[in-house]
């Protein structure tokens, strides 16, 4: 049974955020009249097809990617509502639909399960740890922490990234005590190999207005997370053997455990997805965006032989780094 749940949750999460991207371009080639000839969820052999007017919706057996296919869009034709024949600007759109729709379905979910979580984590000191009480004397319970080096703080997060920064230095913290502000210098207390400021903060259940602001602060902090770990990959801060494909992220969803955690997963997933795809990659949505904008500022598209060797050089290099990525996840299962 937890066998074949496990499976059902797989195969929601992948296909569903392969629908909604695949809906995004399909949606944007219908507002500009594009001929769209196939809309499928998946690869490989057909479970489900229905014909429509100009049509063929089809679900396959392997859920892990889908395609909209578009006339004029692997092959330049003619015919009326073919993709080349569109403007460009029109092109770029519907190209770029798909991540647009996982980016904002993600971050929507997101906010939406932290507005509606009950309770959120404030900068108000709750407790102050045992073991920090020589570094934090003059905090005090109650305290709400305004600053730390001059860097504002609306949530937990603000508060590990300007301990992080201090590199274990003594810093300023700026409090609200009483109605009154009062600058205290504190010297972080390293715990687990980061820096914490020595105390607990507490939760608070505050009014809707209160609520609203913290479910937008932490959900501009889960999307600047996303974005620092993208420029950390390209600065080599992160490795590519500790990238997750499809096989890491199964089992990720695998071991998530409750509505909450799969929701929180299933915005995750759709917003890295989306910025993802995004990317001046061939293959990618992003590097056919910049095909397109390289047509429009010539004023004319580039050659079809070389626009489609480009496109399948890209298309075997993203096989075998998916492959790659693929191989290292079993490598960590196993």
């Amino acid at each position: 049974m937890n066998i074949l749940i496990n499976a059902i949750k797989i195969i929601f999460l992948l296909g569903f955020l392969v629908f909604i991207h695949e809906g995004g371009h399909f949606l944007a080639a219908r507002l500009f009249k594009v001929k769209v000839e196939a809309f499928s969820i998946g690869f490989g052999p057909k479970i489900f097809v229905k014909k429509g007017k100009e049509t063929e919706y089809s679900i396959s057996a392997i859920p892990f990617g889908g395609y909209v296919k578009m006339t004029g869009e692997s092959a330049r034709s003619d015919e009326e509502g073919a993709f080349n024949k569109a403007k460009v600007s029109h092109r770029i759109a519907i190209v770029a639909a798909g991540a647009i729709v996982n980016i904002i379905f993600g971050i929507l979910v997101y906010f939406i399960l932290v507005l509606s979580s009950g309770y959120n984590i404030s900068s108000i000191v709750d407790s102050i740890i045992p073991e920090a009480i020589s570094n934090v004397s003059e905090i005090e319970v109650g305290d709400k922490i305004l600053k730390i080096n001059d860097k504002k703080i609306r949530i937990k997060a603000d508060m590990n990234k300007a301990l992080k920064d201090s590199n274990g230095e003594p810093v300023k913290v700026l409090v609200n005590r009483n109605n009154e502000e009062k600058e205290i210098q504190v010297i972080p207390t390293e715990y687990k190999g980061v820096y914490v400021l020595g105390i607990q903060v507490a939760l608070v259940e505050g009014t809707f207005s209160e609520k609203i602001y913290y479910a937008f602060w932490e959900t501009a902090d889960f999307i600047f997370s996303i974005g620092d770990s993208l420029k950390m990959l390209f600065t080599g801060n992160i490795s590519v053997e500790q990238m997750t494909g499809p096989i890491g992220i199964s089992e990720i969803v695998v071991k998530s455990s409750g509505l909450y955690s799969f929701i929180n997963l299933l915005s995750l997933i759709s917003v890295s997805l989306g910025i993802t795809n995004l990317l001046p990659i061939p293959a990618l949505d992003g590097g056919r965006i910049v095909l397109l904008i390289i047509e429009g500022i010539r004023g004319k598209a580039l050659k079809e032989e070389v626009e489609l060797s480009i496109q399948s050089l890209g298309f075997a290099l993203l096989i075998l780094f998916a492959l790659f990525v693929s191989y290292n996840d079993i490598l960590r299962i196993f």
